[in-house]
Formats: structure tokens, sequence, C-alpha cells
């Protein structure tokens, strides 16, 4: 009995770590943002996290919650009688994309409430059934993967990141095995490495932007210097959380998953977070992140030249996480230039995703500003496309 409730409180205890961890970590790239849209003389204007949410989830706030809880009971429901043995135990991804759903349902088919939240449960059941069945077979290539699955709203770009990098890249050149100067080994070590990167980047933006202007708007009166440094140890804060918590889930989730499950659903795989997989890559994961929001800039500039009516930016929290991923699965397969092709491609979808399905979501759009990650960029616009082909059912 103490063994049962030591590995539940640590369990527990882990979770929240990763789960604050990652929240918290992509809430630190948002000073970000203001600069990046000065540098490049954007109009566009991204609210804050807590307002758009707010303003997002007003008009579909009882569907979302609806789809939410029953979409899970319809994963449940499917790993127990289908071969698909999958739980995704990923809330705060299928929370949002539950709100997709429901948005693209209500805004763009004309059904009442209850057959909108019906669907809206099985075509979340399925997502989150099946995504983590396309990526289970991608993680025997992945250091750390065993025992579970990815359970995330970057799974298409993990999926086409690793069959890109077989395509056009050498799994034996591996990114992480870069080699540095033996007085930069320090860098190995991932907490520092991106503490370093990101205190530079924070420097280096804040220069291009303007050190008077950043002091006065958006470093609340700190000179760039001292502004730079916090927020690349605040990153770096912020990462440790993440790892801390990936040792505790590790040690003890898995094995105490597979005890429960072969009561309910034998055989049964966790859909488990991305964060997990970052202290084995810390390479990958500012690579990763680094191509894709380039990627992005480069989608923005080919919306321009064609003249798409609806201006996006680069979302920084999902540019952070599935470029990272998307590095992780294309150096698997593809080694250096298919961490590159995949993070690259993750990042095109992103923006251009991104601006085709805006004008789908209705008032949901706000979120989606700032949360579009992979999936939502790509089965989003797909989902919204069929329902306009069906005639709003």
């Amino acid at each position: 009995m103490s063994k049962i409730i030591a590995s539940t409180v640590k369990t527990m205890i882990g979770f929240l770590l990763i789960n604050t961890g990652g929240q918290t970590l992509g809430a630190a790239l948002l000073p970000l943002q203001p600069m990046l849209i000065k540098v490049f003389r954007l109009q566009v204007k991204v609210q804050d996290l807590g307002a758009a949410q707010a303003e997002s989830l007003g008009d579909i706030g009882s569907e979302m919650a609806l789809i939410f809880a029953l979409g899970f009971l319809m994963n449940i429901l499917l790993a127990r009688i289908t071969k698909f043995k999958y739980v995704h135990l990923s809330a705060h991804v299928s929370f949002f994309f539950s709100g997709l759903i429901a948005a693209a349902l209500k805004f763009g088919t004309n059904l009442s409430f209850i057959p909108l939240v019906l669907l809206g449960a099985v075509l979340l059941g399925s997502y989150m059934t099946f995504t983590c069945a396309y990526v289970a077979p991608l993680m025997k290539n992945i250091k750390g993967g065993e025992g579970f699955t990815l359970a995330h709203s970057s799974s298409c770009g993990i999926w086409l990141a690793a069959k890109i990098g077989g395509l056009v890249g050498n799994k034996e050149k591996d990114l992480e095995d870069i080699k540095i100067p033996k007085k930069l080994n320090f860098l190995r070590e991932m907490t520092i490495a991106l503490t370093v990167v990101m205190t530079l980047m924070f420097f280096v933006i804040s220069l291009i932007s303007g050190p008077g202007w950043v002091v006065q708007q958006v470093s609340e009166g700190r000179d760039i210097i001292s502004f730079s440094l916090l927020n690349g140890l605040q990153f770096g804060l912020w990462i440790t959380v993440i790892i801390t918590g990936v040792r505790m889930l590790l040690s003890e989730i898995i094995p105490a998953f597979h005890g429960i499950a072969d009561k309910v659903i034998p055989n049964a795989v966790p859909g488990l977070d991305v964060p997990l997989l970052f202290p084995n890559y810390p390479t990958s994961v500012i690579f990763g992140f680094l191509v894709s929001l380039a990627a992005g800039f480069i989608g923005m500039g080919i919306l321009g030249a064609v003249n798409y009516p609806v201006v996006v930016f680069p979302a920084l929290i999902p540019t952070f996480f599935t470029g990272a991923v998307t590095a992780i699965f294309g150096n698997s397969t593809g080694g250096i230039r298919g961490a590159f092709a995949g993070s690259f491609l993750n990042g095109l979808i992103l923006i251009i995703g991104q601006a085709i399905l805006l004008p789908m979501i209705g008032t949901y759009a706000p979120i989606m500003r700032i949360l579009s990650e992979t999936d939502y960029c790509l089965y989003g616009p797909l989902l919204g496309g069929v329902l306009k082909l069906l005639g709003g059912i």
C-alpha cells in the first residue's frame, strides 16, 4: 500500500511539473512576439493568452466541454474494442482540440446542440486514438521512447518529418553527434545550452528592435542586457522543471499504467506529451525551433506575395514545441538533413495552415493565433473543407 501511494504521488507530481513547465516555458517566449512584429513591420495584433482564451470560449464553451468529456470516453471505448490500444493522456491537447472541433461544427454547420456534441465527440475520440496509433511505430527510432507513444497536436508533423527525413537524409549523421570545441562542452547540457541560446536570441532581437523601444514597451523598464539574461534564465528554469518531471513520471507511470490498463484495456499503451523526449535531444530541440520559426517567416512572405487576405504571425509556443519534436523525428530517420527538412516543413504548415484555418472557426480564432499547432493547421482546414463540401450538413 505504501508503494502504491508513493508511486501515485510521484506520478501526479511528475505530470504537474511537465504541464506547468511546458505551459510556462511557452509563455516565456511571448515577450519576443511584439519585438518580432516590430522588426518585420507587421500590421497584426496578437492578444495575450488569457484574453484570447476568454474571448474564444465564450460562444462554444458548453459544446467544447461536452465534446472534451465524451471524446475521452470515445477514446477509451475505441481502445477497449479495437486493435488500437492507445489511451490519450495529454488532457490539455484534447481540450483545445475539442474547441477546434466545436468551433468548426458550430460555425460551419447547421447542426443543433446534441448532434453537434455527439459528432464532435466521435471526431475527438477518433483523433485521440488514431494520432497516437500512427505515431507509435515511429517511437522505435527514438531514444527514451520505450513503453509509450506521443499524444500531442504535432502528430501529423511528426509523421511527415519521419517520412521526409528518411527520403532526404542519412540517419547515421545524427544531429546530436555534432562535434563542438572542447571549450564549449558545457553546451552539451540541455539546460545550459537552451539558457545561453535564448539569452542571445532575446538580446539580438532586442538590439534589432531598438533598445529604447524595448525598455519602454516590452521589458517593463529593464535594460536589454538584464532583460535578456532574466528571460534566458527563466527559460532554463522551466526546462529544468520539465526534465525533473520527466524523470519522475517515466520511473513510475509506465509500470503503473500497464498494471491498471491490464484490468480495463489489456495491452494498452499510454499517449504522453512531447517534452518527455527533450532531455535526450538538446540540440534537436533548439535547432527545430529556430528552423520552424524561420520557415514561418518564409511562409508569411509567401502569403504576402499572393496577397492572401488573412494576416498571420508565427505562434511562438507551438513553433517551439512542434519544431522541437519534428526535428527529433526527422533526425531519427534522416539525421541532420532530415531534422532540417522535417522542422522546416512543420514551420510552413504552421503559418500557411493557420491562415487558411482562421476564417473557418469564428470566435475561436484568437486562441488559434497563439496555440495553433501542426494538427490544428492541417486537420482543421481539412475538416472545414469537408463541412463546406457537405453544405453545412
